[in-house]
């Protein structure tokens, strides 16, 4: 299930420790696709989503997936601070190792390496790497004149299901969580803090077996 919801920006918010904030000198244009898909993560993790919302188009479902994501965003952004402070890069590097993404993948530095395709009033933001036509692409939209992120090019089956909310918010908790603890100096070490997320995105990872059903045996380590 974690799999299915891992969305493009699901897997963002995930791994938005991965990567220092780019430079103020290093931003895309604002009023191209690319400025305006960055500006739209940044709102995300600022935790404005009235600004997310201005820089997207579609149906009233498919913006408000804005909503249950914003707070996912925001949190992590707030441990990657908590780190920072605390530990330097250091802390941010071990924490991102506990996030549960691939650790290697930043979106503005996929943003920066990406092609930019406009058609009119289409445009389309293909990843390096990435093939034509595939999940990763971006799409967006001009809409009375500017560009905006086309919400219903992006999978986001099942996100609005009662269980993923519930195991968004939680993970918006554990992220605010541990910034809280780390800010209050109850980890010596970023490995503490990050041993103790760990601990605690496990259960949302891989929720315990239900009443009279064995927990589903782990994988022999190798």
């Amino acid at each position: 299930m974690f799999r299915r919801l891992a969305t493009p920006f699901v897997l963002c918010a995930l791994i938005a420790l991965s990567h220092p904030a780019r430079a103020a000198d290093d931003q895309p244009d604002p009023s191209s696709p690319k400025g305006v898909a960055s500006a739209f993560f940044k709102a995300m993790e600022s935790g404005d989503a009235a600004t997310a919302k201005s820089l997207a188009t579609g149906k009233e479902k498919q913006l408000a997936v804005i909503d249950l994501l914003v707070p996912v965003f925001h949190s992590f952004k707030e441990l990657e601070t908590a780190a920072v402070k605390k530990w330097g890069e250091e802390g941010r590097k071990a924490l991102a190792q506990s996030a549960g993404g691939p650790g290697s993948t930043d979106f503005n530095e996929q943003l920066k390496s990406a092609k930019e395709e406009i058609n009119g009033d289409t445009a389309t933001i293909t990843p390096a790497g990435a093939n034509v036509g595939s999940k990763d692409q971006m799409k967006l939209k001009k809409v009375e004149g500017k560009w905006k992120l086309d919400m219903a090019s992006l999978p986001a089956e099942g996100i609005d299901d009662p269980s993923a909310t519930k195991m968004l918010s939680a993970m918006a908790d554990v992220a605010k969580s541990t910034a809280t603890e780390i800010d209050q100096g109850k980890y010596a070490t970023p490995k503490d803090a990050k041993d103790a997320m760990t601990q605690k995105l496990l259960p949302l990872i891989s929720p315990p077996a239900a009443p009279g059903k064995p927990a589903k045996p782990e994988a022999p380590k190798k």
